[in-house]
């Protein structure tokens, strides 16, 4: 045969592996396991070509034409998979659910003497694994959930504790969003519900000990929504309200929002879209100060009558820190959780408890 096929949860037996996923370029895109490496069986328009066949001339034909297609480069193929066994030792090869596209290419490659694995049920297979699996490593687990105001800056001080080995899972991060009308604003691309889950769940699979820190989130960011059993977790975590003035909120989301180039107009449209919500003296008020340029005021205005109005805490703080230092601030967290790993929570001395 030359290639043996494995379950999804046998991927993670292999000391050292590399994923190849044989489907197109736009489909590794939308989604894929996270660091398999894409060696198309074909391209989009191949896959495309081959699609209308199927429908208009039905499953022979479609079969005959991608093995012509496939015929054409496949040596190119066999040589960048031979490149990926000497460099990784284990080669995993995928589809979209174990069909004939990975069987093809594995026995493409075992034609040339190379030995492959494939992945049964491919990606679906995978999906479905890591969503029943993601209970059992949420197991024991406790949550620390950083909640505020917008713009105290508790993805700066999540991200500064992960700077020191600290372990944080970054929602916001692994959802390309901030989870707000105007959370996409300033950011590149977007993610997939089924690629935020696998890069969910192999963040979790790296977590060390039964202790992580979140950010406080609703059940959707951006457009992805959290998974049942996260989210019930989250809900159980203790819970810590971050603070900081109206200055540092208002430096912090220019800092943030601003740094990309094309900010303005993804601004402008997210400030339409609550136009309804301001009421049309309000609106014309911070619209024509974003026009001006003076984005202080439009950021201090829509913090006063628009975020801090709709604040809602999706938990009771149990402690209160202040995030206008956000080193320092970390620094208190780190003190919390090592208070949380000796029992001794009660304890702790913290700025507004």
């Amino acid at each position: 045969m030359g290639y043996v096929d494995i379950e999804p949860e046998q991927i993670y037996e292999f000391e050292s592996k590399v994923l190849v996923d044989v489907r197109s370029p736009q489909e590794f895109k939308e989604f894929h396991i996270p660091g398999a490496v894409n060696v198309p069986l074909f391209e989009d328009e191949e896959k495309r070509i081959i699609g209308h066949v199927y429908r208009t001339k039905g499953e022979e034909e479609a079969r005959k034409l991608g093995e012509e297609i496939a015929l054409k480069k496949i040596r190119d193929m066999a040589e960048k998979v031979r490149r990926l066994k000497e460099e990784f030792g284990n080669v995993i090869v995928y589809c979209w659910r174990g069909g004939m596209r990975s069987k093809g290419f594995c026995e493409a490659m075992a034609s040339f003497g190379i030995e492959t694995y494939r992945l049964r049920g491919g990606y679906r297979a995978y999906r479905n694994f890591i969503l029943k699996d993601m209970e059992r490593l949420l197991e024991g687990k406790r949550f620390v959930v950083i909640t505020g105001k917008t713009g105290v800056g508790k993805t700066k001080v999540l991200r500064i504790l992960k700077g020191r080995g600290r372990p944080v899972i970054d929602l916001e991060g692994l959802a390309m969003d901030r989870g707000s009308v105007f959370g996409s604003v300033g950011i590149k691309g977007s993610v997939s519900q089924k690629m935020f889950d696998s890069l969910l769940y192999e963040e979790l699979r790296n977590i060390k000990g039964d202790l992580l820190l979140v950010e406080d989130e609703s059940r959707w960011i951006g457009r992805v929504h959290i998974p049942e059993p996260f989210w019930r977790k989250k809900e159980e975590g203790l819970y810590v309200e971050l603070t900081a003035s109206l200055e540092t909120r208002v430096r912090n989301i220019i800092e943030e929002y601003t740094s990309s180039e094309g900010w303005e107009e993804e601004a402008k449209i997210a400030l339409f879209r609550i136009k309804k919500y301001l009421g049309p003296q309000k609106f014309s008020y911070v619209l024509g100060k974003f026009e001006e340029g003076d984005y202080e005021e439009v950021v201090r205005f829509l913090i006063e009558e628009y975020y801090d109005k709709r604040y809602k805490l999706f938990g009771k703080p149990v402690f209160t820190l202040s995030a206008d230092d956000p080193e320092r601030c970390a620094s208190q967290l780190e003190e919390l959780i090592e208070r949380i790993h000796e029992g001794q929570v009660q304890d702790i001395g913290v700025e507004g408890k």
